[in-house]
């Protein structure tokens, strides 16, 4: 279980590195270009890879914790307690491979579905995003008697998430804008999970991030990429109106 895990872990990491590069592809392409065409099939082939590896770790942390996990308990440690802790941040790990995931997805249908939206009302993405949904009720029941910030934070990112993405699939209609709209920013969400890992885990490891700046090397990129798909939907909107208005002319 222990291999299987460190087999999960590293293809977890290499497909994490490589999602930071390939994720500007599709970000700078012209969109609809092949070259954008092209970038996000590697993207999300590599995200589908990255979460999947995540749930998988995060399943058998959460079924053996003192057997995957056993190299970290330290002698005289309460082995209960320790198990405890271990599960607790297992179980949010597990909310954010959901939530990325989720995300991309949503994403990747939004377009793909058109109008009509068939596939994104499909029974196994909504379980998706239901399983997602109870995943950041659990997360935030856990997380505030515990006062586990960073569970309460994306415990209620996850949960506002999965509702946008139930409001959008049972809309009555939507626009194509609004598809574009869909598109873009669960793309950029599931970009923001890459991101967040690379700061959390690897950049203060490699940046050597003090305990105060911890906390706010998880909620950074989150703030920044919720800001900067507000900046990127409201600059590509007003394009497509200015290249709507010079082919009435």
């Amino acid at each position: 279980m222990q291999m299987l895990h460190q087999f999960l872990l590293v293809l977890h990491v290499v497909c994490g590195a490589l999602a930071l590069c390939v994720f500007w592809g599709p970000m700078l392409a012209k969109k609809g270009s092949p070259w954008h065409v092209r970038s996000g099939h590697w993207y999300s082939t590599l995200m589908y890879l990255i979460c999947g590896a995540g749930i998988l770790m995060c399943a058998l942390v959460l079924s053996a914790p003192l057997v995957v996990k056993a190299a970290d308990l330290r002698v005289g440690q309460d082995p209960q307690l320790f198990a405890e802790r271990v599960r607790l941040m297992s179980g949010f790990l597990l909310l954010l491979c959901l939530l990325a995931l989720m995300n991309l997805r949503q994403g990747l249908l939004a377009l793909q579905a058109g109008a009509e939206r068939i596939a994104l009302r499909h029974w196994s993405h909504q379980a998706l995003v239901l399983i997602t949904f109870g995943c950041a009720i659990w997360t935030l029941w856990q997380a505030v008697p515990r006062q586990f910030v960073l569970g309460q934070i994306f415990g209620a990112i996850a949960l506002f998430s999965s509702i946008g993405c139930l409001r959008y699939i049972h809309r009555a209609s939507v626009e194509k804008s609004a598809m574009l709209k869909e598109h873009i920013g669960n793309m950029l969400a599931s970009g923001i999970a890459v991101f967040t890992a690379f700061f959390a885990f690897g950049g203060r490891k490699v940046l050597d991030f003090s305990p105060e700046l911890q906390l706010v090397s998880w909620v950074l990129p989150s703030v920044l990429g919720i800001a900067a798909t507000f900046w990127y939907n409201k600059r590509y909107v007003k394009a497509r109106v200015a290249l709507k208005t010079a082919a009435a002319r």
